[in-house]
C-alpha cells in the first residue's frame, strides 16, 4: 500500500470538524427545549464588569449527556450521526470496531481536546486527538484500511505543527486570561456573598432583639449612614414588607450575576424562593463590602 493510499484513510480537519459541529447540533436540538440551559457570561463595558452565573449545575448535566451521545454511538455503534453522515467511523489501531471502554475514554477527554483547539491532532502523524491517543483509536473513512506508519509530505508537516503551535498558544493565551479573570474577581464574588450574607444575619438578630438594628447599621457602609440615622434606619427595615420573607428564606437566595462598577461598587442580583428578584447594592471600604441598599421585585 501506498504512503498516498494509507494517508487517504484518514479524513480532512475540515471534514472531521464539520461532522463534530453536526453532533454539537443535535445535542443542542434535543437539550435547549427541555429547558436545561447554562449561562457563564462575563462582560466587560468601560469600567463595568458583568459576571453572571446561571444554572451552573446544567453545565455537568450537559457534560454527562455529551459524553453519553458520543460514548455510545462510537462505543457500540462506532459512529455518530455527524460521522454518519460523512462517512467517519472510529476504529481501534487494528482496524476493529472500539470497545465500550475504549469510546468512554476517548470522549472523556474530548473537552480537553477542544480547549487545546484539536492541536494535538495536528501534531499527531495518525490525526489523532488526545482521546484517541489514550483510548487506543482513530478516526477513518468508513471501509478504508487502517494505515500503518504514515509518511506526510516534510512542508504539510511543517505547516500542521506550524499551525498546531499557534492553536496551542491561543489556547493558552484563553488560558492565561480566565486564570486572571478567576484570580481577581472570583475572591470578590465570594467576599460580597459572605458581607450580604452577614449583613441578613445581623438584620436577623435585630428583629430578634426587638428590632434593634445598632448591629446592622454600624457595619452597613459609610454612604448608608450618611444618608439615614439609625433610627430612619430602623424605621425603614421595620416597615419593608418583603425584608422577613428574605430572612426567613436565607437558603433559598440564589445569587446569580455580579455587576462591579469601578473598583469599590457591585451590584449582586438573585432570586428568593425563585419568585422575587433581589438586588442588592455594595461599596468596598477598608477592603471590606458593605450594605448600601437592597430591592426586591417579583421575578419576571
Amino acid at each position: 500500500m501506498t504512503n498516498s493510499s494509507r494517508q487517504s484513510a484518514f479524513p480532512s480537519l475540515l471534514r472531521r470538524i464539520i461532522s463534530a459541529i453536526v453532533d454539537f447540533l443535535l445535542i443542542g436540538i434535543i437539550w435547549f427545549p427541555l429547558g436545561l440551559s447554562f449561562r457563564f457570561l462575563p462582560t466587560f463595558e468601560g469600567e463595568t464588569v458583568t459576571i453572571v452565573v446561571r444554572n451552573l449545575s446544567n453545565l455537568f448535566l450537559l457534560y454527562i449527556f455529551f459524553l453519553a451521545y458520543f460514548t455510545l454511538g462510537e462505543g457500540i455503534l462506532a459512529t455518530t450521526l455527524g460521522k454518519f453522515i460523512f462517512g467517519l467511523e472510529v476504529v481501534s489501531m487494528r482496524g476493529r470496531k472500539p470497545t465500550f471502554a475504549q469510546g468512554l475514554i476517548r470522549n472523556i477527554f474530548k473537552p480537553l481536546d477542544l480547549l487545546l483547539l484539536l492541536a494535538p491532532l495536528l501534531l499527531s502523524a495518525k490525526h489523532q486527538t488526545l482521546g484517541d491517543r489514550y483510548a487506543k483509536t482513530l478516526v477513518v473513512k468508513k471501509n478504508f484500511p487502517v494505515p500503518g506508519i504514515v509518511a506526510e509530505d516534510r512542508y504539510l508537516r511543517t505547516f500542521k505543527k506550524i499551525v498546531a503551535v499557534f492553536l496551542l498558544i491561543l489556547s493558552g493565551a484563553f488560558l492565561a486570561v480566565s486564570f486572571y479573570f478567576l484570580n481577581n474577581y472570583l475572591p470578590e464574588i465570594t467576599a460580597a456573598n459572605q458581607a450580604i450574607a452577614t449583613y441578613f444575619m445581623r438584620v436577623e438578630k435585630g428583629y430578634e432583639l426587638n428590632r434593634n438594628f445598632r448591629a446592622a447599621y454600624e457595619t452597613a457602609s459609610s454612604q448608608l449612614r450618611e444618608e439615614v440615622t439609625l433610627e430612619q434606619y430602623q424605621q425603614r427595615l421595620a416597615s419593608n414588607p418583603i425584608l422577613p420573607l428574605a430572612l426567613e428564606k436565607p437558603g433559598e437566595i440564589n445569587f446569580y450575576q455580579w455587576e462591579f462598577i469601578g473598583k469599590d461598587n457591585l451590584i449582586v442580583t438573585g432570586t428568593i424562593d425563585n419568585q422575587y428578584r433581589m438586588e442588592v447594592e455594595l461599596h468596598k471600604e477598608n477592603k471590606q463590602w458593605k450594605f448600601v441598599s437592597g430591592n426586591v421585585t417579583v421575578e419576571n
